[in-house]
């Protein structure tokens, strides 16, 4: 360990990060689970002090929550904590993708579209850690063309805290009737960015987001 304290300490952070970030969205740490310094400081091979600092990262994303004198721990599911996200979501989004439909340039939209054929692709074989990768990187590579690195940070952040319910509440491989959905939806907003058309594509997005929210606040009434 004593190599690693001595080595960069924002490497360090951002591998604690992530580290601990993909346990919660994977469900190895649950809602509520109390989060221990010296476990987490273990797991990674590293001291308190990146250990502090990456969970003070993960609160910001409403991923972890610090409670004064009683120490860390995963933040709870809820439908009103989901809802009140997507809301933000589709309000940012859809300002990101209008953005986008008026300015992304031919090689943005190539890359969207390899995206979507490996999303759709992963969908498909049920391959969750793929499908979860290039969704999200097939939405952020039409947002990257709103030329707007604080509206993507503020977007990243949801995504990463909405990204707990889509592990929990979304089976490994859809069904057919769902895989045709995710096809027709994701196409609709691509297709939208790629004719220019601000409105149609920010419309497609938000009906995207809004049946998302829709399935996931059922599947949340069906785990109470």
């Amino acid at each position: 360990m004593a190599g690693k304290q001595n080595g960069d300490t924002v490497s360090l952070v951002e591998q604690v990060y992530d580290a601990t970030r993909r346990a919660i969205l994977e469900g190895r740490y649950k809602p509520g689970q109390r989060l221990r310094l010296q476990d987490i400081a273990q797991e990674n091979d590293v001291s308190f002090i990146p250990v502090r600092e990456a969970l003070r990262l993960l609160e910001a994303g409403r991923l972890v929550e610090i409670i004064p004198n009683k120490g860390a721990r995963v933040s709870d599911v809820s439908e009103e904590d989901m809802v009140d996200a997507y809301r933000l979501r589709i309000l940012l989004e859809c300002k990101a993708v209008e953005l986008a439909a008026t300015g992304i340039t031919k090689e943005e939209l190539a890359e969207a579209d390899q995206y979507y054929a490996e999303m759709i692709q992963a969908f498909a074989a049920g391959d969750v850690e793929t499908s979860s990768a290039t969704h999200r990187a097939f939405h952020l590579s039409l947002y990257h063309a709103a030329r707007s690195p604080w509206l993507i940070h503020l977007i990243e952040l949801l995504m990463s805290n909405t990204d707990r319910y889509r592990r929990l509440l979304t089976p490994a491989r859809p069904t057919a009737k769902h895989l045709a959905e995710i096809r027709r939806q994701h196409r609709d907003i691509l297709e939208a960015v790629r004719e220019g058309n601000p409105a149609k594509a920010a419309e497609a997005l938000r009906a995207h987001l809004q049946n998302t929210q829709e399935r996931y606040s059922a599947g949340l009434a069906e785990r109470v």
